[in-house]
């Protein structure tokens, strides 16, 4: 029984640090695309006058 325990105990932890790589990973694109968009925004304003 204390296998089973182990097991599902693992799963659970790589479970855990898959979500907080990817929630942390989710922030950062976010980030970046949001920087990405001003700077399209800014080139075409800046081309457009």
């Amino acid at each position: 029984m204390s296998e089973i325990k182990g097991q599902l105990l693992g799963i659970l932890l790589v479970i855990a640090i898959f979500a907080a790589i990817s929630t942390i990973l989710i922030g950062t694109f976010r980030d970046a695309a949001n920087d990405v968009k001003d700077k399209i925004s800014e080139a075409i304003t800046i081309t457009s006058e």
